[in-house]
């Protein structure tokens, strides 16, 4: 009975020691937390978003279901449908809360020997943080910017777009702010690298953003709509 009462203590003492380090490694350390709340934030976001659109879609389907039974025109049903394209499309000026980035580069000695100035990368990893983030509109020192605008280096001067930009750089995008802040502030993330080369970053929450409309809507001169089959 003695030997088998030993036997029994060493093993419970055995499993013991065996799941401490196992809940030791579980633990996460509490500096990561905020950036994993972030990346949760902004999956539920997303999902969200989804969400709404397939009710989105379901509603305009009964919407023209009902014009037809009615005997109404598409025309009215698809007005509202016209609005939501042109809004995608950056035809139309928007307004909301969300932040202001401005990106300058930095005095000599900051980053290196050599002052640091901000390259058409910089401003698009901002703008792609941003979008990741789930804002709506974005210009970019008032050009406004979309999924096909293009940031780059044309004749000594940085181009969004076909409009030359000068520093320093304004970035402006609407949406939450909270989110669109926290993304921005993630410890090891894009503006954290700007910063850390010696170029000047600041962002600041607005309560209110005026975005204009794009100057003028690119033709497509390749794509053509797929035929039905």
């Amino acid at each position: 009975m003695a030997l088998f009462l030993v036997a029994v203590g060493f093993m419970v003492v055995t499993q013991m020691r065996t799941r401490q380090p196992i809940r030791q490694a579980g633990a996460l350390p509490s500096w990561r937390l905020p950036e994993l709340a972030v990346l949760v934030r902004q999956q539920e976001d997303a999902r969200r978003l989804l969400e709404a659109e397939v009710d989105e879609l379901r509603r305009r389907s009964r919407d023209y279901e009902a014009a037809v039974i009615e005997g109404r025109g598409l025309s009215q049903a698809m007005a509202k449908e016209l609005a939501r394209y042109r809004l995608v499309l950056g035809l139309v000026p928007v307004e909301g809360p969300g932040v202001r980035v401005v990106a300058r580069g930095g005095a000599p000695g900051t980053g290196g020997i050599l002052p640091s100035a901000v390259e058409a990368q910089d401003l698009s990893g901002v703008a792609n943080e941003l979008w990741s983030a789930g804002a709506e509109a974005m210009a970019i020192n008032g050009v406004r910017v979309l999924a096909t605008t293009g940031i780059r280096l044309a004749g000594g001067a940085l181009q969004v777009g076909s409009t030359a930009v000068v520093p320093p750089y304004r970035i402006e995008a609407i949406g939450d702010p909270a989110a669109l802040q926290a993304a921005l502030a993630i410890r090891g993330g894009f503006v954290e690298g700007l910063r850390s080369v010696g170029i000047q970053v600041t962002v600041q929450v607005q309560e209110r953003l005026r975005i204009p409309a794009r100057d003028t809507a690119q033709p497509f001169r390749h794509a053509r709509p797929k035929p039905a089959e």
